[in-house]
């Protein structure tokens, strides 16, 4: 346990500036003690296993962290098979598998840690592969009332099966998951297309690809200037020959530039250039994100909006960027998790960054942010839930749009299993 004036290490600035109540390491009886919570202050703990959130330590709040006593990782290499502690920072993982020649559909950034998996976990690789929750088998951990829990993915009981879809895409609101066993896949080389385009051809590679086949997703990031990924797994030395067809027809943008990988890992998505994720110590952030349907026709009023929204973004830290769903993801598990949105093709997110003791800018920033989920919504009118945001005043419509028919069913678990309000509030 560290004292008030320390803080915690971690990559989210809004987090690491935080003056915590207590720091905690260890998950035990005293941990579920009612009294450690005050609901006169909407006092909860907070639970860091990565740390990319801003949600994982607040001013006057206790923090659990995952990090120092659950981050083993181990691979079955008869059943390839990896078990991850909840406090596993997901480029850890990689790394590891890699010695094996393994991999994980893990993000576009190595930071976030098994929270990444547990909102759901959207990857590259996940229209070949799934969402980073199809690929759960086993999870160990404890309910907000202190109760433990182990599930196994193929001996679960009727009592156990709304907890089990529940810690899939909301495990945080009534969970602590200290344990997690996954699926890996062979690692395969990746051919990447990258570079910087303009509006018209952003357009253009949207509606290609919303063809692609499962071995290929589009990323792209509107900052200053748009830059674009689009990633290939190849599972043999040749490419097929659906996948060779998009590939020449990507020859057309001339900016773009075709780079070998030898695996998923060695690639770093967006660059430096681009001042996006070399952490700006003076920066504080929120970020937002949505699921929508294939655009289709709606792709040039789309980019028509989207040109909009960065017309007036208040500063040039904010952008907003989206990565690319569908295949497998739209078949895998259906209703069998609540990460809800299955017909999903596109998760776009809206970054608010400002200069963390300007409060004008702060409000400036989040009034833009919400007014381009505004304007976004005809496109994405669903949410992800990869970070919480119950200190926001759209936490509420952004739960109900995240969970959608499951609501009430995650309600009553909330109630049940963690009754004293010791995890973040729904």
């Amino acid at each position: 346990m560290k004292n008030n004036n320390n803080l915690l290490e971690v990559p989210n600035i809004n987090s690491k500036d935080a003056k915590l109540k207590k720091l905690i390491y260890d998950v035990n009886d005293s941990l579920f003690s009612q009294d450690n919570y005050s609901k006169e202050h909407l006092e909860y703990l907070c639970v860091c296993s990565g740390g990319t959130t801003s949600s994982c330590a607040k001013n006057g709040f206790s923090t659990l962290d995952l990090r120092k006593n659950h981050s083993k990782i181990n691979l079955d290499r008869e059943s390839n098979l990896v078990t991850i502690g909840g406090g596993v920072i997901m480029g850890d993982l990689v790394n590891y598998l890699q010695k094996h020649n393994r991999s994980f559909p893990i993000g576009l950034s190595k930071l976030p840690g098994a929270g990444y998996i547990l909102t759901g976990g959207v990857s590259p690789l996940s229209r070949a592969y799934g969402l980073a929750i199809d690929n759960i088998e086993s999870i160990k951990g404890f309910l907000g009332n202190g109760t433990f829990i182990s599930l196994k993915k193929n001996q679960i009981n009727l009592e156990e099966q709304l907890i089990w879809e529940a810690i899939k895409g909301a495990a945080p609101f009534f969970s602590i998951i200290t344990e997690i066993e996954l699926k890996t896949i062979q690692s395969n080389p990746i051919k990447v297309v990258e570079g910087f385009v303009n509006l018209k051809e952003l357009s253009e590679i949207i509606k290609l690809s919303e063809e692609f086949p499962e071995n290929m997703s589009l990323q792209w990031i509107y900052a200053q200037k748009i830059y674009l990924y689009i990633f290939v797994e190849l599972k043999s030395n040749l490419e097929d020959k659906r996948t060779e067809e998009y590939l020449m027809l990507l020859d057309k943008f001339p900016s773009l530039e075709k780079h070998f990988h030898e695996n998923f890992n060695e690639i770093n998505f967006f660059p430096k250039g681009l001042n996006l994720y070399e952490l700006n110590s003076n920066n504080h952030s929120e970020v937002i994100s949505l699921l929508g349907e294939d655009l289709k026709n709606d792709i040039p009023i789309f980019i028509e909006c989207l040109n909009e929204i960065m017309d007036n973004k208040p500063n040039n830290s904010c952008y907003v960027a989206s990565q690319q769903l569908g295949c497998k993801t739209k078949k895998l598990n259906h209703g069998s998790s609540f990460f809800v949105h299955r017909k999903s093709t596109w998760k776009p997110w809206i970054y608010a960054s400002w200069k963390k003791d300007d409060l004008q800018e702060k409000e400036f920033a989040l009034e833009w942010m919400y007014k381009s989920w505004s304007k976004l919504k005809r496109f994405y009118p669903n949410i992800h839930l990869a970070q919480l945001h119950n200190h926001l005043n759209f936490h509420e419509e952004e739960i109900t749009l995240a969970f959608g028919n499951r609501m009430n069913e995650l309600k009553t678990l909330k109630n049940i299993f963690d009754p004293q309000g010791i995890l973040p509030p729904l």
